[in-house]
């Protein structure tokens, strides 16, 4: 199913519908170009994350690092690391992801399995991502494992979550294999930066009503103007002006779409002064007034 925004709560997590309420793995399909802002934004999550890019070509970025995956290449997202991703080239990358807890598959934060992952993994601040391609035979396992679990997913199967759990360990076996024995590390992400640019977020995502300034933004971690710029830049390349000015058009989208407010009321409860604004940045991310993307959606939804 293709999903048109990805949720996320005020920390700026995102919320994830499991397969099972006490099976905590989310599968899904999208293809980025879909997404309502053309995008998947800057969020994080507890879940470790792995896809596969079926059509296209993707550009993820995590901190101040840019990876290109192409069509059958994919990728491992760790736990908690914040990133974004766009289409790299043409006019629509399509790929099918998977986030998981570790968990399903270790019996629990108590074993001794799940102690040895955490060391490797979780805890490795070096290592942020892992990409792999289908140049090697055991890369190319990972990838069909991928698509043998989405196939799983949207079949009726007895034991399908078991079909699953069998796949992602296959997964975890071969990437544990090239940490150990290979010292596998990414580029390191600066971890003040990233943690004062998640805590600002935060609060931006706490206050974006509010008409929020630079210096408030800053105060709220604790530091300059200056260093709140750099963070955001090195982190996740958007000045947190421009940050803010796109985290209210997000909630704008959900508001026209799912309430009958005016744009005035609309442009109020997100932080703009005036509805006219509040049209103008929005034609700006979204190539369209607020009344056009309300009609244009209603319409396909009749």
């Amino acid at each position: 199913m293709q999903r048109d925004i990805i949720p996320i709560n005020e920390k700026g997590m995102e919320i994830l519908e499991y397969v099972a309420e006490d099976f905590p793995c989310a599968i899904f399909f999208a293809d980025i170009a879909k997404y309502a802002l053309g995008s998947v934004p800057w969020h994080w999550h507890e879940e470790i994350e792995i896809f596969v890019v079926t059509k296209g070509c993707l550009r993820m970025l995590l901190g101040s690092q840019e990876y290109i995956i192409h069509e059958n290449e994919g990728a491992f997202v760790n736990s908690n690391i914040l990133h974004s991703m766009e289409v790299a080239e043409g006019e629509g990358c399509e790929l099918i992801t998977i986030l998981f807890s570790p968990s399903i598959f270790t019996g629990g934060k108590g074993t001794s399995l799940y102690h040895q992952m955490t060391t490797l993994i979780f805890d490795n601040a070096e290592l942020a991502t892992y990409i792999f391609c289908n140049t090697s035979t055991w890369k190319n396992e990972i990838i069909l494992a991928i698509k043998d679990i989405y196939s799983a997913f949207n079949k009726e199967l007895f034991c399908k979550e078991l079909i699953i759990c069998e796949n992602l360990s296959r997964i975890w076996r071969f990437i544990l294999n090239d940490i150990m024995y290979k010292n596998l590390k990414s580029v390191p992400i600066n971890p003040l930066q990233e943690s004062r640019t998640q805590h600002m977020m935060q609060f931006i995502h706490d206050n974006y009503s509010e008409p929020l300034s630079i210096k408030e933004i800053a105060d709220f971690a604790s530091i300059s103007t200056r260093e709140c710029s750099r963070c955001f830049q090195n982190i996740i390349h958007t000045p947190p002006v421009k940050y803010l000015m796109k985290y209210r058009i997000s909630v704008s989208l959900s508001l026209l779409l799912t309430t009958n407010y005016s744009m005035t009321q609309i442009a109020e409860m997100i932080g703009f002064n005036s509805s006219s604004y509040f049209s103008k940045v929005f034609n700006e991310h979204i190539n369209m007034s607020p009344t056009d993307y309300r009609k244009l959606h209603l319409l396909k939804n009749e």
